[in-house]
């Protein structure tokens, strides 16, 4: 089991996008091509080990988010402020762990999933 720090709601299956080291939401993200550090991240679920960089970075998933190009959500060994804030903002669940799995199917509000 996942915490939720953001929850959502209902349930979503996806390929998990692991990118192993940290990045910047303002640098490293491209809201109109939907890509995190140049590996396309829309409508999948994203692990992460943690988030740096600018207070600017949580519009940047907002704008990914408007145009349909966000995660369906984000896990993260270390959610920082700056990444729960762009998490409340774009409407993205997030969730606290570390994720082995290739492929999950994960509950939005209580961080339970198992492998797709």
């Amino acid at each position: 089991m996942l915490k939720p720090i953001v929850r959502g709601r209902g349930r979503a299956a996806s390929r998990v996008v692991k990118i192993t080291t940290p990045v910047s939401l303002l640098g490293d993200l491209d809201p109109e091509r939907g890509t995190l550090a140049g590996v396309d991240i829309s409508g999948k679920i994203v692990a992460l080990p943690y988030v740096k960089g600018s207070t600017v970075g949580p519009y940047v998933l907002w704008g990914a988010a408007r145009r349909g190009k966000a995660p369906l959500a984000i896990v993260a060994q270390k959610p920082d402020l700056m990444l729960i804030s762009a998490c409340v903002l774009a409407g993205v669940p997030l969730f606290q762990g570390d994720l082995g799995e290739e492929c999950i199917n994960i509950d939005l509000e209580s961080g339970v999933y198992d492998k797709c």
